[in-house]
């Protein structure tokens, strides 16, 4: 709080003209009532708890300030900028009428295991099965989040066969949050351009009104023919790599692009990519949007194939990363003055193909193992087949893996990153 006294009504903080100055770490769990005694002398709370700060009335009288919910006065609806602070709110995605995305088919054979391009057709839905048991293991992802405190928000149920889109399971690639500002992807695949709109209208507008309310920066609209794609995109005669070595992405750069699930929130600063779904004019339309004091930098990544970061790096608390080696190496890391001083561990195994008994993995590699999600500094979400994995995180790291279900939501693109976003993190 800032430049003026206050006195909560019940319902909302009243603001004076003077200043306040509050220790947030000390208050959050108080609910109490709280005095102003005088000008210019420190809050007391019930006798305990003392708050550091001022109350100066300068054309008010003293106003007692009654039954403070500090948790409640002192948060917001958004307030995250890492990937591993304690997790108090979340988005958590749901699998209903999932369909394959729909775009040229150059884009898939570009980013997604050649085993399963042929699936990547209009109207084609994922098997009933796998969407029917991916929707449990979101919602047994809900319930064990809320049984671990935290706040869970679900999207609307949508026809995603109906609408000719892709799914509601994985709000990574949508939105992200940057202190108190959700940012919506520009999306580059045509299907998924409404998936907010559809998807996840109704969390937005509670999200931004009342007390805490966010900034949310929706994506811009696309007037006239989408420019996306190169006509060698189109016509499927795309080369796979450009004259110089470099990537040949899937998309072009006459717009800005991106799935913001290519970005990793490390404070401060944000570290992304490029890829077939993110290009540059992207990265500067985040870098527009994001709050004053916050920086986008880009990492050289290795991977042709390259759509989201998330099986790139993962961040499990500050000054701590694992990473995949065969996508980024250890010196492009810190060629990023954000990683000064981090222990940075390359994941020393090969992640293994899932076997034949297992959902497929359409749209994935085995390095999804790397798209977990953090509760808090310590606790981490694993699938409950990585055990490989989620050994090597406790032996090395003293880490407490949560391991649940989630392979047949893997089939439908991601993991436990990919299926939430992270509202609130202390």
């Amino acid at each position: 709080m800032s430049d003026a006294a206050c006195c909560w009504d019940g319902k909302r903080l009243l603001r004076y003209h003077g200043q306040i100055e509050t220790a947030m770490t000390e208050c959050l769990e108080v609910t109490t009532t709280v005095y102003a005694y005088a000008p210019g002398v420190s809050w007391v709370i019930s006798g305990q708890y003392p708050v550091r700060g001022i109350y100066e009335t300068r054309q008010f009288p003293l106003i007692p300030l009654t039954h403070i919910n500090f948790n409640t006065i002192m948060s917001t609806l958004i307030s995250a900028d890492n990937e591993w602070s304690p997790l108090k709110a979340v988005i958590v995605g749901r699998a209903e009428h999932s369909a394959f995305p729909s775009e040229p088919r150059a884009v898939f054979e570009a980013s997604m295991p050649a085993e399963h391009v042929d699936e990547f057709r209009p109207r084609n839905p994922f098997p009933a099965d796998i969407v029917a048991k991916a929707q449990e293991e979101l919602d047994n992802l809900a319930s064990v989040l809320q049984q671990h405190g935290v706040k869970v928000y679900r999207p609307d149920e949508v026809d995603w066969l109906k609408v000719g889109g892709y799914t509601g399971s994985m709000p990574r690639d949508t939105l992200m949050t940057v202190g108190n500002t959700l940012i919506e992807s520009p999306f580059a695949w045509a299907c998924r351009r409404r998936e907010v709109e559809l998807g996840y209208s109704s969390i937005l507008r509670e999200l931004s009104s009342g007390a805490g309310a966010a900034r949310i920066c929706r994506a811009p609209t696309i007037i006239g023919k989408d420019t996306i794609y190169d006509r060698s995109v189109i016509d499927g005669t795309r080369s796979a790599a450009s004259s110089n070595g470099s990537p040949s992405w899937s998309i072009n750069n006459t717009r800005p692009a991106t799935d913001v699930a290519d970005f990793m929130r490390l404070g401060k600063t944000i570290v992304g990519q490029l890829s077939h779904v993110t290009n540059m004019k992207g990265i500067e339309y985040l870098r527009a949007q994001v709050p004053d004091g916050y920086s986008v930098e880009v990492l050289r990544t290795t991977d042709d194939h390259a759509m989201h970061i998330d099986t790139t790096i993962l961040p499990l608390r500050h000054g701590l990363a694992v990473y995949n080696p065969e996508r980024v190496s250890e010196d492009e890391l810190r060629r990023h003055a954000v990683f000064a001083g981090w222990d940075l561990r390359p994941y020393p195994f090969k992640p293994k193909p899932r076997g034949p008994s297992s959902p497929p993995m359409y749209m994935c590699s085995p390095w999804l193992v790397l798209n977990a999600l953090s509760l808090n500094e310590k606790q981490i979400f694993v699938e409950e087949q990585d055990v490989e994995f989620a050994n090597w995180l406790r032996d090395e790291f003293g880490m407490e893996p949560i391991m649940l279900p989630f392979q047949h939501v893997n089939s439908l693109g991601g993991s436990f990153h990919c299926a939430t976003v992270d509202l609130v993190r202390e």
